[in-house]
């Protein structure tokens, strides 16, 4: 088994690796290129939930698009292992970082709940712990009825099976810290790859270079990020509508800009030939408009 580490901040924002590499690949399905976060234009006809993320990019993608940040324990609160018809085919993209390897088995349950709130062109931005040798590895498939308690020292897992057998099992693994975080498998690419495929995804790619310039730099304690396509992400209409102004927009305050910078130029010009400045000059005062 593989205990993956919790991956420090590594940027004076919060980030780390795997969350700019998460966002990196959000920006290259959106826009087609790899913008920071704050360059994002605002696109409020963009549907996108997060699965638990956190505060510091959550907070911005919230301004960005019509987004919204769910967790499982608490509101606004959303369980992707149960049916939400009420919202199927309303996601243009699905942010979870880190999560997949924590939802209660069977994985490909939630992995197709994931898929159906997608619109036909939306797409999954994840990032999975995985083991770069090795099989995928399901800890618990008999989870039917379970707790995690407080056992002496430790934490222990009851678990009653769909037969009515009881088991406890102590070789628990937590992910910064214990409850939510239990560790229910271990990945590895070709099977996260199998299964979501499996779960009706048609493409799924992983992102393995290093972008420097994104500040993502990989080594063998980061989780793989990667991109699970229903269909080729298009804008819709409403969202090409909400660029094209953002555009004309950014156009028209650079014309402005420009437009304010040639009439201070002129006054300077105009101020530097006055007769007072130009009498200045020979007693060796008044402004310099020279460099």
């Amino acid at each position: 088994m593989v205990n993956f580490a919790a991956e420090p901040a590594t940027c004076d924002c919060g980030s780390n690796v795997r969350v700019r590499a998460l966002l990196h690949l959000l920006s290259l399905e959106l826009f087609g290129c790899g913008l920071t976060l704050p360059d994002f234009p605002k696109l409020k006809s963009i549907h996108g939930l997060g699965m638990t993320d956190k505060p510091a990019y959550a907070a911005i993608l919230a301004e960005k698009f019509n987004y919204t940040n769910t967790f499982y324990d608490r509101p606004p609160r959303l369980d992707f292992t149960a049916p939400n018809p009420d919202l199927y085919g309303t996601c243009d993209f699905i942010l979870s970082a880190d999560v997949l390897e924590h939802v209660a088995p069977p994985v490909g349950r939630a992995l197709e709940e994931i898929r159906r709130l997608l619109k036909p062109n939306g797409f999954l931005a994840a990032t999975v712990p995985c083991a770069r040798n090795g099989a995928m590895l399901e800890h618990f498939p008999n989870l039917h009825e379970y707790r995690v308690v407080r056992l002496g020292d430790s934490e222990v897992l009851v678990n009653r099976r769909r037969d009515g057998g009881l088991e406890i099992r102590g070789d628990l693994v937590f992910h910064e810290g214990p409850g939510a975080v239990l560790e229910m498998r271990q990945f590895d690419v070709r099977g996260l790859q199998a299964s979501l495929l499996a779960a009706g995804f048609r493409e799924v790619h992983f992102l393995t270079a290093d972008v420097p310039d994104a500040g993502i730099l990989w080594d063998d304690d980061v989780s793989l990020p990667l991109i699970a396509r229903k269909d080729p992400f298009v804008l819709n209409p409403a969202a090409q509508g909400q660029f094209l102004e953002n555009w004309a927009t950014a156009m028209r305050q650079l014309r402005e800009e420009k437009e304010r910078a040639s009439a201070f130029a002129e006054r300077i010009r105009l101020a530097s030939e006055s007769r007072w400045v130009r009498l200045g000059r020979k007693f060796g005062v008044g402004p310099k408009f020279d460099a």
